[in-house]
């Protein structure tokens, strides 16, 4: 396994977030201010063919509205928008929310596909969120423990104590190299 990246992960969610609010805003907004639920759950055909792979996003906003209006107004605003990926940023993002915002293919599925199997490994603090950070730490440990098990069979008296370049009359001990003062007083 190659060293997950978490940021990969969180960058494409949000991204795919920003791209579809700025569409469904400039197609669907009647108050120019936000999105309404009306906003969100009546999209054009039209509007649908420009989410393309993204109708996830569509999809988690609607289901996510009461949770991303904060302030309760009735809509979702570009603040309450920067909030929620603020916090994805600082605390990381759920299973459900990998699940619904990740899964577009437009990412690494074996980081996804990764991440959703041992999503409460990853989730060191047991917080149901995974950050960046704690991706990469699971990555690294699950490394270290591969290199450890295959290392683990070696052991000092497998391993030869002399050297050869391959210069005929050149053998030397490694002993004799890293200590050349030993030899010269024991032949004394």
């Amino acid at each position: 396994m190659s060293i997950l990246n978490g940021q990969s992960l969180l960058a494409s969610a949000m991204a795919g977030l920003t791209n579809t609010y700025s569409t469904l805003m400039s197609a669907h907004s009647k108050s120019g201010k936000g999105l309404t639920l009306d906003d969100l759950s009546n999209v054009s055909g039209t509007t649908l063919l420009n989410l393309g792979a993204n109708y996830s996003f569509l999809q988690y906003l609607t289901t996510n509205f009461a949770n991303l209006d904060k302030d309760g107004d009735g809509e979702i605003t570009s603040a309450d928008l920067n909030n929620v990926m603020n916090t994805m940023q600082s605390k990381g993002l759920t299973y459900n929310e990998i699940q619904s915002l990740c899964a577009t293919g437009n990412g690494d599925s074996s980081l996804l596909s990764t991440v959703l199997a041992y999503f409460n490994k990853i989730d060191a603090n047991g917080d149901g969120r995974v950050t960046s950070e704690e991706i990469t730490k699971f990555s690294y440990d699950v490394q270290r423990k591969d290199v450890e098990a295959k290392y683990k069979s070696y052991r000092a008296s497998t391993a030869s104590l002399y050297y050869n370049d391959g210069v005929e009359d050149d053998t030397s001990s490694v002993l004799d190299e890293l200590r050349p003062n030993l030899s010269s007083k024991t032949n004394s």
